[in-house]
């Protein structure tokens, strides 16, 4: 599932994007560094996720995460559970210029049973899981 190529990628890319949607299914798109990728199906991403994609795990824990090479766009997308969230960190405070005041930060760990690895691509592909 997990392979050692998907693994190098990801450490070369050094990011991800994480997709969750709350109960009634509205979608919110995050982006994070931090994704480490171990055999056979595990995922942790570690990343200042903004409230709202807490919120929506805390009502539907299924996501995807994407790893794409920015230059071609080609990459892996996993699918699976986030089976434990833990926060890793907090800043008490804010920066007036680029946050809201009142609103402290919070890094998250996520650990996801990847249940599906499949291509990702902006050329032609199916969503067949790989080998």
């Amino acid at each position: 599932m997990i392979t050692q190529a998907v693994k190098d990628l990801a450490e070369r890319v050094g990011h991800a994007f994480v997709a969750t949607s709350d109960a009634g299914g509205n979608p919110h798109l995050a982006a994070g560094r931090g994704v480490a990728l171990f055999e056979p199906n595990r995922l942790v991403f570690e990343a200042w996720f903004c409230p709202t994609t807490m919120r929506n795990l805390q009502d539907n824990r299924h996501v995807a995460v994407v790893v794409a090479d920015p230059d071609t766009g080609n990459g892996f997308q996993f699918v699976g559970v986030v089976e434990r969230s833990a926060d890793t960190a907090v800043l008490d405070g804010y920066i007036p210029d680029l946050e809201p005041p009142g609103l402290p930060q919070v890094q998250w760990r996520l650990e996801i049973r990847v249940e599906k690895v499949m291509a990702f691509s902006a050329d032609a592909h199916s969503d067949r899981p790989l080998g």
